[in-house]
């Protein structure tokens, strides 16, 4: 016979963090470096390196020397 004070059973009502509730501190965006406006945005094949602008994406920039897109420095 089951009893009334089987609370954890399929109910959630542990005291777990919860489903999607991370503790690893890295804000709501997963995946995202967060560089702010400045920095540089670098080719992955060739290193050449061009100042970032903001509100564009280093992504959105070709290399000026190979032509691949580009990615943002860590």
């Amino acid at each position: 016979m089951a009893t009334k004070n089987s609370q954890n059973e399929n109910t959630g009502g542990g005291r777990g963090l919860g489903r999607g509730v991370g503790g690893n501190g890295r804000g709501r965006q997963p995946g995202g470096f967060g560089f702010g406006p400045s920095g540089e945005c670098v080719c992955p094949k060739c290193g050449e390196k061009v100042t970032h602008e903001r509100g564009k994406p280093c992504y959105e920039y070709k290399c000026p020397k190979c032509g691949i897109a580009m990615t943002r420095t860590r």
